[in-house]
């Protein structure tokens, strides 16, 4: 803008307003809000992601949980050791390849991520309460979408 312009003519750029910057800053409130909560049964967020991950298959390999999950391989290498430790999770070699590993959630895992799923559950409540829930469900739809776009 040109010093002494109307400044009318042209609003102020705000930080916000982009869609990368929006989704990040949601991300990381609602994020943040749900680790508060599975704090309090001492989980951390990435835990319960990989219960969930692990819920709906009949085990993983390493490689699909890499992919599923969106997180580095040593990063997930550490919390599925603490699942296996804590008897959450366990480790058996590939019916098809014996050089893979596939974990899969134990029965005490699937007893926790009940309890987890209850927990979110109340958290995403409460914020479709307070946003609305049909705002809610657009938001998931317009974020499903979203997310299967090739980047």
């Amino acid at each position: 803008m040109v010093p002494g312009a109307d400044a009318a003519a042209e609003p102020p750029v705000r930080v916000t307003d982009g869609l990368v910057e929006l989704l990040t800053v949601t991300q990381r409130r609602v994020a943040r809000g749900v680790a508060t909560v599975l704090a309090e049964d001492g989980a951390t967020l990435d835990g319960y992601r990989l219960l969930r991950s692990l819920a709906g298959a009949d085990g993983r390999s390493m490689g699909e949980l890499v992919a599923a999950l969106h997180m580095p391989a040593p990063t997930l290498t550490r919390l599925v050791d603490g699942a296996v430790d804590a008897a959450l999770a366990y480790r058996l070699p590939d019916a098809r390849d014996g050089r893979k590993v596939v974990v899969h959630l134990s029965e005490l895992g699937r007893v926790r991520l009940a309890r987890l799923e209850a927990l979110v559950a109340a958290h995403e409540s409460a914020l479709a309460t307070a946003v609305g829930p049909d705002r809610v469900a657009a938001l998931v739809r317009a974020l499903t979408e979203l997310a299967a776009v090739e980047t």
